[in-house]
């Protein structure tokens, strides 16, 4: 993870940025603890990729999101995209992914 690159999604007027890097399994929403997101449904849709991935790999990276635009819940589903592309980038060079017999 020595490129320092950010991965972009959109949903509806929401937009989400995401920068990843080596740390301890921190996530942070407009620089705010994902712990502190008041609403427990777009909690639970933003950390869905990070429990795909798999708890070994979540421990490994430190995941950075600016969001704006759009409701709770646009924004969510904005982040919950930005947050599997980035996933997707950074596991062909760094992360082992678990394989699925879903795909």
């Amino acid at each position: 993870m020595t490129k320092n690159e950010i991965y972009f999604a959109t949903r509806k007027t929401a937009s989400a940025h995401v920068h990843i890097t080596k740390g301890v399994g921190k996530v942070r929403i407009n620089n705010v603890p994902l712990e502190m997101i008041g609403q427990e449904t777009a909690r639970e849709v933003m950390l869905t990729p990070l429990e795909i991935c798999g708890e070994e790999n979540r421990n490994k990276i430190n995941v950075s999101v600016r969001v704006s635009g759009g409701g709770f819940m646009g924004q969510a589903y904005a982040v919950s995209t930005a947050i599997s592309r980035a996933l997707i980038a950074v596991s062909y060079t760094h992360l082992t992914l678990p394989t699925s017999d879903l795909v």
